[in-house]
């Protein structure tokens, strides 16, 4: 869902359905350390693409209710309802993964790199919820 507030409500992305939300980790050409980390909804019942987000250093996150999460990045808002609390958790694990890494930046050295970075370069964390 993104956020209306010249009429301060949620409204779907993409039209309404059940969809598919991962927040994954794309690590950059370069081999520096350094990753690009995303969420991307997709709708379960043709596929089509409805949220894909970029994570950035000033993501605002929280946890309104154990089923629904909302964030801001600049000045977009979203929001996910999901089918149970457990299905929030693991998301919540994810962005929580993605905000930590993000926030420790990129290592300086190689020698770094190759310690720093405790994901998985493929990692996901998926959760289905209503968008």
């Amino acid at each position: 869902m993104t956020r209306d507030d010249s009429s301060g409500g949620w409204l779907p992305l993409g039209g309404s359905g059940l969809s598919s939300v991962t927040v994954f980790k794309v690590p950059h050409q370069e081999e520096n350390g350094c990753a690009d980390f995303f969420i991307r909804g997709e709708r379960l019942r043709d596929k089509m693409v409805v949220l894909e987000c970029m994570l950035k250093k000033d993501l605002i996150y929280n946890k309104v209710t154990p089923t629904f999460h909302h964030w801001k990045i600049d000045d977009k808002k979203f929001g996910l309802t999901f089918q149970s609390p457990a299905d929030a958790r693991a998301f919540d694990r994810g962005i929580r993964r993605a905000i930590e890494d993000i926030s420790q930046g990129c290592p300086e050295s190689k020698n770094e790199a190759e310690g720093a970075d405790d994901l998985q370069a493929n990692e996901e964390d998926s959760s289905s919820s209503l968008v």
